[in-house]
């Protein structure tokens, strides 16, 4: 089938989960319906009645969700998953371009070593019908094993029971993570301009007003923008103290767009804008629906407040690995894309608060990765997402039990929270030893 079936049937499916969530949440006390999408639907309510959204307790989003899901009280309360959804479709569309741009990308480059080799040689008839059919070539031209990987990837998005769960529950981060993957797209085009570089960054900035997550993607883009390869500390910190034209457009459109949003909700909401929707994350307890290592700690500790101290060593680890991933990952173009999606599970799996839907941060950016993951193989491709899923359902019955029967099961959660941890580390050990750039990236 061609690539526009499978978006199709695709769509379908999240409408057809969209409204079997309908009759489950009519006849079960487990809610298909996620509980954020009530408390940004009630926080739609207030800004239709021209108040602030943060009238509504537990509302910590940026007002512009709100605004987005209006229509489900001026249409369907369930808009707001179709508009989600889409977003979501849109991410599988992305992940197509991103992936077809860097094989045009590695095209590119075969034209230069070619035209270089036709200076040296220009009797060389075969260069010069190659270089020929390269020039006259339009974008489609790329051998036929490549565009399908592109698809083959997107497919991995598309059709994921976890994500279109998430989007159709009426979680809203598909939307920072199409944001993330419009900036990667901007960023990584062949035309490398600097309006290009400063619309990346307007995508950069406003997929971090949505979600904080992204700043962690910061340093790897503004080093992807550099014309070299910085082997030394003392190199990597000239670079950044001493900006290209490309850094400068990408910092701008950043500053630009997360500044501007930023700027507007707090004159209309206030402090509490910035508390609610920024401060809020860097403080969070989460004693119920979560995956992470430091469950147990928050709860025992939730009645007392937290020290500066606990909050460095707790943020400490990943912020070293997030360095180093993005020093040896985000240097290059080529293996940005990479370098974010590990950045990305380093911050989800370190986190002190670790929900389902901050799965798809991280593997919204796994199909960019797919086609350069060597030695895998069908036992290993297939003992990876079985042994994160067994983790995530031993994490999920003793938590069921706490949520819906009142056992009290915090042990036996924080246990199976180690476990969760340990698999995701030893998922990242396995999927960085298998990765390797040349493999199936090279055009012949």
């Amino acid at each position: 089938m061609s690539f526009k079936k499978h978006l199709i049937i695709s769509t379908l499916i999240r409408v057809f989960l969209i409204y079997y969530g309908e009759v489950q949440d009519s006849l079960s006390d487990v809610q298909y319906t996620d509980v954020d999408y009530r408390v940004v639907t009630d926080g739609a309510n207030h800004v239709l009645a021209l108040g602030s959204p943060f009238k509504r307790h537990t509302y910590r989003y940026t007002p512009l969700l709100a605004y987005l899901v209006l229509p489900n009280l001026l249409v369907h309360p369930s808009f707001g998953k179709f508009i989600f959804s889409l977003f979501d479709i849109l991410i599988g569309v992305l992940i197509k371009w991103i992936l077809l741009n860097c094989y045009r990308s590695n095209k590119i480059s075969i034209e230069t070593k070619l035209l270089k080799l036709e200076t040296l040689n220009n009797r060389n008839k075969y260069l010069i019908k190659r270089k020929n059919e390269i020039l006259n070539s339009n974008n489609e031209a790329l051998p036929p094993k490549y565009i399908r990987m592109a698809e083959i990837s997107a497919y991995c998005w598309l059709y994921n029971p976890l994500t279109m769960i998430i989007a159709t529950r009426g979680n809203g981060d598909c939307v920072s993570c199409s944001l993330v993957l419009l900036s990667i797209y901007f960023l990584l085009k062949n035309e490398q301009t600097i309006v290009q570089y400063f619309v990346a960054g307007l995508f950069l900035g406003l997929s971090i007003h949505f979600r904080l997550y992204p700043i962690g993607f910061c340093l790897a883009f503004y080093l992807a923008t550099q014309n070299r390869t910085l082997e030394k500390w003392n190199e990597i910190v000239r670079s950044i103290l001493k900006p290209n034209a490309k850094q400068i457009a990408l910092v701008l459109g950043t500053v630009v767009a997360l500044g501007s949003t930023t700027a507007l909700f707090y004159w209309l909401y206030g402090y509490q804008f910035i508390y609610e929707s920024m401060l809020y994350h860097l403080v969070r307890k989460d004693t119920r629906h979560n995956f992470s290592l430091y469950f147990y700690l928050q709860y025992l500790s939730s009645t007392f407040d937290v020290t500066v101290l606990e909050k460095v060593l707790t943020f400490l680890p990943q912020l070293i690995l997030i360095l180093m991933l993005t020093v040896r990952y985000g240097q290059h173009r080529q293996t940005l894309a990479f370098g974010l999606f590990a950045i990305a599970f380093v911050m989800v799996t370190y986190n002190p608060v670790v929900t389902s839907q901050y799965f798809v941060w991280f593997l919204s950016l796994l199909p960019l990765c797919v086609k350069n993951f060597r030695n895998i193989g069908i036992r290993k491709a297939v003992f990876i997402p079985v042994m994160w899923f067994i983790s995530q359902g031993g994490w999920l019955l003793p938590a069921y039990l706490l949520e819906f029967k009142g056992w009290n099961t915090f042990e036996f959660i924080w246990i199976q929270s180690i476990v969760f941890f340990f698999s995701n580390v030893l998922i990242l050990q396995m999927l960085i030893s298998n990765y390797d750039i040349a493999y199936n990236y090279k055009i012949d």
